[in-house]
């Protein structure tokens, strides 16, 4: 199974070669909602993409998803519950 970036790094890549070819933000979405089916992005990413690369970035525009950016990684494995025990528990003190 691909990762959630893979899968919208090729999606900006879609956007970014439609918008060359001069296709509306609502044609692209149609297009890509018929071959990704659910895990399309918004109409409203297609439409920032879309000013983003007619801005100037078309062809060079940095596709990769930056760091930062989007919902956080959650983590739920033993290490961090451990930790996030020991940070809420290990100093608490009931007046």
């Amino acid at each position: 199974m691909e990762e959630f970036s893979d899968v919208r790094f090729k999606q900006r890549a879609v956007i970014e070669f439609l918008t060359a070819e001069k296709a509306p933000p609502v044609e692209i979405h149609r297009l890509m909602q018929a071959v990704c089916g659910d895990p399309c992005v918004d109409v409203s990413t297609v439409r920032r993409w879309v000013r983003r690369f007619n801005d100037g970035e078309l062809g060079q525009a940095d596709l990769s998803v930056k760091t930062g950016s989007g919902r956080p990684v959650t983590a739920s494995d033993q290490l961090h519950q451990d930790r996030v025990e020991e940070l809420t528990c290990g100093d608490f003190v009931e007046k």
